[in-house]
């Protein structure tokens, strides 16, 4: 499946966030070291990589949902994280989670799940935001329908259009399409690159997925034990490697000893 975009690139010096030289370690076991990325308004960035790699910790990092250790982070050119000095709790960084897990509210219907994070706005303005993201991720006749009621597919959906329906300044996405089959995989991350696209929110993708990063990203960074090794365009990390894990991460290889 193949999705036309039109695409406003942000100037080249704006950033919506950017972690500068993150470590973190876990009973004594580093996991991240000293990484550094950036991510731009409108961008999405893949990290890509194997499992254990600290892919998800940098992004729980991002999220506030684990308490920074040594680096910095910021959001919008703002410190929202530095070790003894800063941390804002995950309600007030103003970002969207989604999860492989979609978690969302058994009690509450679909229209009530996406607008669960808009008490600020006034009901009609609540109503008309979710049922925007709803139609544009086709599940606007779902609106009064429980999560129990949906595939697995449509609760991926609905799962995104809550975390969008604050206009969070950043998306984070932790391997959202996992769990689903191929075909279905892939017509959801058609519909929510489009969405992302749109609205036009900085994007953190997590996943292990070659394919996945290929599609998704407008940069990707691959990682390899808390490292990362490479980062740039799909294409450039394809036809350009700088080293050979690389080369091996995006296809199989003839490799010969001498």
């Amino acid at each position: 499946m193949t999705a036309t975009l039109k695409v406003t690139q942000p100037a080249s010096n704006a950033t919506a966030l950017t972690l500068h030289n993150v470590r973190h370690a876990y009973d004594g076991h580093t996991v991240v070291k000293g990484v550094d990325l950036s991510v731009a308004p409108g961008e999405v960035v893949c990290l890509l990589g194997p499992s254990g790699c600290g892919k998800t910790t940098l992004l729980r990092i991002a999220a506030g949902l684990e308490v920074l250790q040594e680096g910095s982070v910021t959001l919008d050119d703002t410190y929202i994280a530095m070790p003894g000095q800063r941390h804002l709790p995950p309600e007030k960084r103003n970002v969207g989670l989604a999860f492989q897990d979609s978690a969302l509210f058994p009690h509450l219907s679909v229209l009530e799940n996406v607008t669960f994070g808009l008490k600020h706005l006034a009901s009609r303005q609540r109503r008309e935001r979710a049922t925007q993201l709803l139609e544009q991720l086709g599940m606007a006749k779902y609106v009064d329908v429980y999560p129990h009621m949906l595939s697995g597919g449509q609760q991926q959906r609905v799962a995104l259009a809550r975390a969008l329906a604050p206009s969070p300044r950043l998306m984070l996405l932790d391997e959202p399409f996992s769990s689903l089959d191929a075909r279905l995989r892939d017509r959801i991350r058609d519909d929510t690159l489009h969405v992302l696209k749109k609205v036009g929110a900085a994007t953190l993708l997590v996943t292990h997925d070659p394919e996945e990063a290929m599609f998704m990203a407008d940069r990707i960074a691959l990682m390899r034990e808390g490292q990362i090794v490479q980062t740039g365009t799909p294409q450039a990390l394809y036809c350009t490697p700088q080293d050979p894990f690389v080369v091996t991460f995006f296809g199989d290889v003839n490799e010969l000893q001498g």
